[in-house]
């Protein structure tokens, strides 16, 4: 592609064409459907298609495929692989993904193509990329409290940080005027905020475009 036109041109496309095969993929029911493992968006995480592109969109603002390398956290199934292919006509410079689950690890490789690695990112090491993204990977209770939670999110958020040349991007839940469900994590904005601003400086957060999740970037220059 040879403008920021065309990118937008596509992303329109990609995001808000409502596709067939998208509804067809939401319909799916576990334990009923053959491809409910390969398609279903429920899979990765998202109540929908179009939920799942629209959060890769959040955490992908700045990034060009096409120039950049990605190491995608927590990347099940492998679909922001599979988004980028689509965005960029399979023009992908370089992409690395991992997860902790076997059996999401295999169905990247039937539906992808794709080898990706089964590791906990909490294991990395000597591991860089230009861009480092995490979606959905910090959504989930970890710890028996909050407080805990918040020291181990804030170390994590360190660890990719540190495999980044570029960029960290992730995204979080935002408690401000959310029904509040049991095991999920959610964070102040305006916490995070302050807690990253003190330690890493160039720091934006998106809170305008869902009511109950929210978009951090952290840019290394």
């Amino acid at each position: 592609m040879n403008s920021i036109s065309d990118v937008q041109s596509k992303l329109e496309t990609l995001l808000f064409t409502n596709q067939p095969e998208y509804q067809v993929y939401d319909a799916l029911q576990a334990g009923v459907d053959s491809d409910y493992m390969m398609y279903s968006p429920l899979v990765n995480g998202y109540t929908s298609v179009a939920e799942q592109r629209f959060l890769f969109q959040n955490v992908l603002i700045g990034f060009d495929a096409t120039k950049y390398s990605i190491l995608d956290i927590g990347c099940g199934r492998g679909d922001l692989y599979g988004y980028l292919q689509e965005l960029t006509d399979n023009n992908i410079f370089s992409y690395d993904g991992i997860d902790h689950n076997p059996n999401l690890v295999e169905l990247a490789s039937k539906r992808y193509d794709l080898t990706v690695r089964t590791v906990a990112y909490e294991t990395l090491s000597n591991q860089k990329a230009d861009w480092v993204v995490a979606i959905n990977v910090f959504t989930q209770r970890k710890c028996e409290t909050e407080s805990a939670d918040l020291i181990k999110l804030y170390d994590d958020i360190k660890l990719l940080y540190n495999c980044a040349t570029q960029c960290v991007s992730f995204n979080l839940l935002s408690p401000i005027n959310a029904n509040l469900q049991p095991g999920q994590f959610y964070v102040h904005p305006g916490l995070i905020l302050d807690m990253l601003l003190e330690r890493y400086k160039f720091v934006t957060i998106r809170h305008n475009y869902a009511t109950n999740i929210y978009t951090v970037t952290i840019y290394k220059f």
